[in-house]
């Protein structure tokens, strides 16, 4: 049985309890502004130095109050999730990309707290001109900004989904 023992706008804390199974109560929370379900997208672009990975730059504040490197990322819409991703990629990045420029790199969870499922995309930016990152309207998007890095630094990123994202496009990663 699953209970919810919080909730608002945003997020709901749910307990599963199944005594039968020694589950006592395990509780996670569900993203309700998303339906559960986020998008991320990995921007690259390959020159003479080797590849180059767009990383988000702001603050999230239950990490820090600082801004702190993550993946680009946004709430699912409803519809097609790959249109989330194309509207992410040119809010936070400024890319103006089409659906069929993604390369789907399939779905992750990012912690055992929550149930939020991440799809996860890279796009090849080499040709393509950045522009103006257009934002949400909100103050921390506002305030942030991208960065590259290389496969060194992008490494160093604490954001698991950023890690997830670069390993499974460098492999070639099919799901088994």
């Amino acid at each position: 049985m699953i209970e919810t023992l919080f909730d608002n706008e945003w997020l709901a804390l749910r307990a599963v309890v199944d005594p039968e199974r020694g589950i006592s109560g395990y509780v996670y929370s569900h993203e309700l502004r998303c339906q559960g379900r986020i998008v991320a997208v990995l921007p690259f672009a390959d020159s003479a130095e080797g590849r180059r990975y767009l990383i988000r730059r702001e603050v999230t504040p239950c990490w820090s109050l600082e801004p702190e490197l993550s993946a680009i990322t946004g709430g699912y819409e409803g519809g097609d999730i790959a249109d989330d991703a194309v509207r992410e990629l040119a809010e936070e990045a400024g890319y103006a990309i089409t659906r069929d420029e993604l390369i789907p790199l399939g779905d992750s969870y990012a912690s055992k707290s929550s149930d939020t499922v991440y799809t996860l995309y890279a796009v090849d930016v080499t040709s393509k001109e950045q522009g103006v990152a257009a934002g949400d309207g909100s103050r921390l998007e506002a305030e942030g900004s991208t960065v590259w890095l290389d496969r060194t630094r992008v490494a160093q990123v604490l954001d698991p989904q950023v890690s997830t994202m670069v390993l499974r496009l460098e492999t070639g990663w099919v799901r088994w």
